[in-house]
């Protein structure tokens, strides 16, 4: 078995087809699932569909704004990890997976990342990725996300919600530590929203900051943000929200491998593949 946490918010129009799909590369892993829809105050039916396709459903109040980059967000997928913590035996599951409410997969999609994790005991974080992208070896997209649970309770079994970059945080805890993590590019998932279309570039930005990374580093990954999209908004809030923020910070140890992991990219010394 492997638990599953969905947030969701006004998610109606993706929300069953997630759940089918997920299904299906489950069936196709032989793997049964415990779904968990996290319903972070949605105003249209997203509840009910849950209910209807018999996931199981935690009901979150409406905030009153968008929480999308901000840290509060990780608390809707606590709430999925407490979830599951309070109602299934933490010795009876090997894996659990996190997927955003718009993401369906190839059928494929499970086996391939179960049976890296299978082969390769270091490997304790992976995910696929998204059709017509290409992704960095040691990325870890946050849909479709399998994480491996021994790892998850060296990490705290939940994420930090101080950080605008929460969703990165285990991905640099596990290779700071010595852990592999990375992008299994044979498994491909796909949604129907445009990649970085809703990104807040100066919460992006001060994200950057928080885990270390540097300033040449920021500038470059803001210029290719102008060139690709031609976004200077996005190219100028980018570096804005970097200079500009005082956030908190990773503690040091992952502050200084992200730096020094940068230093090697920019050198063509990038990590082997997981």
């Amino acid at each position: 078995m492997i638990p599953v946490i969905v947030p969701a918010k006004n998610e109606e129009k993706n929300l069953k087809t997630t759940i089918v799909s997920l299904r299906e590369t489950a069936s196709y892993a032989e793997e049964e699932l415990f779904i968990v829809v996290i319903d972070d105050g949605s105003k249209d039916n997203t509840a009910k569909i849950a209910k209807d396709l018999a996931c199981h459903l935690v009901r979150l109040p409406d905030r009153g704004y968008s929480a999308l980059g901000k840290p509060e967000l990780a608390d809707t997928h606590n709430a999925g990890f407490k979830f599951i913590d309070e109602n299934i035996d933490l010795n009876s599951y090997k894996y659990l997976m996190v997927v955003g409410a718009d993401t369906t997969f190839d059928i494929d999609y499970l086996y391939l990342l179960k049976d890296e994790m299978e082969r390769r005991d270091n490997l304790v974080l992976c995910a696929g990725v998204l059709s017509g992208l290409i992704a960095n070896d040691d990325a870890v997209r946050g849909t479709g996300r399998l994480i491996r649970n021994s790892f998850w309770t060296v990490v705290g079994r939940k994420l930090p919600n101080m950080f605008h970059s929460w969703e990165s945080y285990p991905v640099v805890f596990a290779l700071a530590y010595g852990y592999k993590a990375g992008t299994i590019s044979t498994a491909k998932m796909d949604t129907p929203r445009v990649p970085m279309e809703t990104v807040d570039w100066k919460r992006y930005g001060i994200g950057m900051r928080e885990n270390g990374s540097l300033l040449i580093y920021v500038l470059l990954r803001a210029l290719k943000r102008l060139l690709k999209a031609k976004d200077f908004i996005g190219f100028y809030r980018l570096v804005y929200g970097y200079l500009s923020s005082k956030p908190n910070l990773y503690d040091k140890k992952l502050r200084d491998f992200n730096a020094n992991r940068q230093l090697r990219k920019l050198f063509g010394l990038g990590q082997k593949k997981p």
